[in-house]
């Protein structure tokens, strides 16, 4: 049997932001092609810069904070995305776009390329972006805050 928690994520939400002292625009909240997983979108006018927070590690803790109280709620664990004012899809977008340049690099150059230092969940879409080449490996590497994604060609069969 599949369960729909779409209207007990938006009561969720609704009730954290209210609590926060924001006032959503639209909570649109759409179950994912597996179950459990969900689609959080929320559309705010004010304040959206401190729900996002830099890098958007407020949004990150937000997104967290919502699966915890979802399945105390619900009793199963669910896949959650929260998203701001489209904030994580822009991301997204340009965090492939970075992965590209270094896939090209790394390919054209036969070399190892090294992105930026990222959060887990941008490291995770890079990995996601990139591991349908198989042209290429991922692995992170450092730690803490300076973790990052290196991104090197693949040996060569017989190499």
């Amino acid at each position: 049997m599949i369960t729909d928690n779409s209207e007990t994520l938006r009561t969720i939400l609704t009730e954290m932001l209210e609590k926060m002292g924001f006032t959503p625009g639209a909570i649109v909240v759409t179950p994912g092609a597996v179950e459990g997983q969900y689609q959080c979108a929320i559309t705010i006018a004010e304040g959206q810069n401190f729900l996002i927070g830099q890098y958007g590690m407020n949004l990150a803790a937000l997104q967290h904070l919502v699966r915890i109280i979802a399945r105390k709620q619900i009793g199963e664990r669910l896949d959650i995305v929260v998203d701001i004012n489209e904030y994580f899809a822009e991301k997204k977008q340009l965090l492939e776009k970075e992965a590209k340049e270094a896939l090209n690099e790394a390919l054209q150059n036969n070399i190892s390329v090294a992105l930026r230092p990222m959060l887990p969940y941008e490291r995770k879409i890079v990995h996601a972006y990139l591991s349908s080449n198989e042209s290429v490996e991922t692995e992170s590497v450092g730690s803490g805050e300076e973790r990052k994604v290196m991104v090197r060609p693949k040996p060569l069969s017989g190499e």
